[in-house]
């Protein structure tokens, strides 16, 4: 049995500028230069976040996956989840649902006993209420004044810092 090896190159493509003048073509390869990519992640699924190098380098994620996948959303959001897991937020996207004492009519209203600190937000559906837009904040404050005194958290809270403690 004999044993026959190729010793031709395998073909690959190359970047380059190919000119074609009269009956004459020439190829000339681009060189090699620095990549414009740096500290590359890739994950499962084929997503990957970079950042650009330059004058003014920008943090990029590229997500992938498969039409045909039974869950899209899923995917996409796993991967972004991982890409970005170094990545701390300044502040929370969004508050833990242990520190909520009220939640009701658009209203929630969280409190954070190590902070001391009350946070609330308000919705209002303003093609419900376009006219009356201000009467609505109105009952959402109001409901605040009344739900904060029911939180076993919030007096326990307000009756610290009332004794001298900071909570903190």
């Amino acid at each position: 049995m004999t044993q026959t090896t190729n010793t031709q190159p395998k073909p690959r493509k190359v970047r380059g500028t190919g000119i074609y003048s009269g009956n004459e073509f020439t190829f000339k390869p681009c060189e090699e230069g620095p990549s414009s990519q740096i500290n590359i992640k890739n994950c499962a699924g084929g997503g990957k976040r970079w950042t650009t190098t330059g004058s003014d380098p920008s943090k990029m994620i590229t997500l992938k996956c498969k039409e045909s996948s039974a869950d899209q959303y899923a995917e996409l959001a796993k991967q972004f989840e991982t890409l970005t897991k170094d990545l701390k937020p300044k502040k929370p996207l969004t508050l833990p649902e242990s520190l909520r004492v009220v939640s009701e009519s658009g209203l929630e209203c969280w409190i954070d006993e190590k902070k001391s600190e009350l946070t609330f937000t308000g919705k209002i559906d303003l093609s419900k209420h376009s006219r009356d837009w201000q009467a609505e904040v109105l009952r959402q404050v109001q409901l605040i004044v009344r739900r904060l005194p029911a939180s076993e958290r919030f007096n326990k809270v307000i009756n610290n810092i009332k004794n001298g403690g900071t909570g903190k």
